[in-house]
């Protein structure tokens, strides 16, 4: 059987850990020939050897995400890599705790840069190379607090709703061109650093998980399961949207 995403090339950000990490992963098993990117060049080896130990395509080059330079290199490496690009997945995304009145200058260009510059300067860089083909597929990860907002978590939620709403512009751009542009909320995710997280709260865990749909986290396999989805002609109609997963219910935001 053929897998969904055999002969297509998948870009990714942030890939080698956590959600990023379980994507490339599935995304591999589906047939994806991969161009990944971390900032950790030495978590990123690791992560291309195992995929290629396990037989995937797969290649990249670590770097910051944040750097336009940088990604504008990071993408042209991955055509002259391939010779075409069908798919990016923008992964990374950093948070700071904090009062909006509380924020410094700092935090909060610390958070849009690394959650919302990222995803617009990969965006910008594949846009040309897939109108040129007529086709292509965006994947921006956003969060629950972008739909809401997120108490404490001003500087993050801004620019997640700005990952969403780019997304939707995106969309709007150029579908007729051919490409398709969505975003994924997931929900708080049991990666290692949110784990951590929640261990040094009150209650822990339970207690965290106790407002959300599901009661209980996402797992990083059942994100990778969405942004297969958006990623491949299984949505082929599918372009402008945030699909929202176990994201805590406004009715349990702290007074």
């Amino acid at each position: 059987m053929r897998g969904r995403m055999d002969g297509k090339v998948v870009l990714a950000t942030g890939s080698a850990r956590g959600i990023g990490r379980a994507v490339a992963r599935r995304m591999a098993v589906e047939g994806a020939r991969l161009w990944l990117n971390d900032i950790d060049d030495g978590l990123l080896s690791v992560l291309l050897e195992e995929l290629r130990a396990a037989g995937a395509e797969a290649d990249g080059m670590a770097g910051d995400a944040a750097d336009s330079s940088f990604v504008d290199q990071w993408v042209q490496g991955a055509i002259d890599r391939f010779g075409q690009l069908d798919v990016l997945y923008n992964n990374v995304g950093v948070s700071r705790e904090g009062l909006v009145g509380d924020l410094t200058d700092r935090d909060w260009r610390f958070q849009q840069r690394l959650t919302l510059d990222t995803v617009f300067f990969a965006t910008r860089a594949v846009l040309p190379p897939m109108v040129e083909r007529g086709r292509g597929s965006i994947v921006s990860m956003s969060s629950g607090a972008g739909i809401g907002g997120q108490y404490g978590l001003g500087g993050y939620a801004a620019a997640k709703a700005g990952v969403i709403n780019l997304m939707e512009t995106v969309a709007m751009e150029y579908g007729p061109q051919g490409i398709r542009a969505n975003a994924v909320t997931p929900g708080p995710t049991a990666t290692a650093p949110l784990l951590a997280y929640l261990e040094r709260q009150p209650g822990g865990v339970d207690a965290h998980t106790s407002g959300l749909d599901l009661r209980r986290l996402s797992q990083p396999e059942e994100v990778a399961n969405t942004v297969l989805w958006l990623a491949s002609d299984e949505s082929s109609n599918i372009t402008g949207i945030c699909v929202r997963s176990n994201i805590r219910a406004a009715s349990n935001r702290p007074d």
